[in-house]
């Protein structure tokens, strides 16, 4: 008798929650106001060598990873421009060397970028100037230089994910 009550119950309320997921949907629901977008060239006021390339392709490769809209390879085609400028890139060190405390063990690097989002068809910046920072440690254990230079495309990836969640995800 028992057992009956709780199973109508159950039932009952199983019953009542369907209508409540019926309209659940996966991921971002905002709808964005472009549906193609151009990756101006990244414009660098930092000085970080060789780094253009590298933050530009991670760029263009999160935005095609997220699939929401398409990229297009000149601005006359899109319905969005993004103009990505990085303005600044630092090391401080975080950790000396037990033996030496003159030498980094560990470095903190942080990049700077600002962003700025304009639908072609009104000229209207959708995100005007946004800054955006990306940190990531390095250790310097085979040298300084090498350090950095294989932390740029973790801080690329970095970079691009967060610029692609600003521009794509409802603000």
């Amino acid at each position: 008798m028992i057992h009956h009550i709780l199973f109508r119950v159950s039932a009952m309320a199983a019953l009542a929650m369907l209508p409540g997921c019926s309209h659940y949907q996966l991921g971002a629901s905002g709808q964005l106001t472009f549906t193609s977008l151009y990756i101006a060239p990244v414009t660098m006021r930092a000085l970080i060598p060789q780094a253009q390339p590298i933050l530009g392709s991670h760029l263009r490769y999160g935005f095609l990873r997220d699939g929401r809209i398409s990229l297009v390879n000149s601005s006359p085609e899109a319905d969005a421009i993004l103009q990505i400028t990085v303005r600044d890139y630092q090391h401080s060190v975080a950790t000396v060397r037990p033996g030496d405390t003159g030498l980094a063990r560990k470095l903190e690097v942080n990049m700077t970028a600002e962003i700025t989002l304009t639908e072609t068809k009104s000229g209207r910046d959708l995100i005007h100037q946004r800054i955006v920072t990306v940190k990531r440690d390095v250790f310097t254990d085979s040298g300084q230089q090498q350090a950095e230079y294989q932390i740029l495309p973790l801080l690329a990836e970095d970079l691009a994910a967060k610029v692609a969640h600003t521009v794509l995800d409802t603000w």
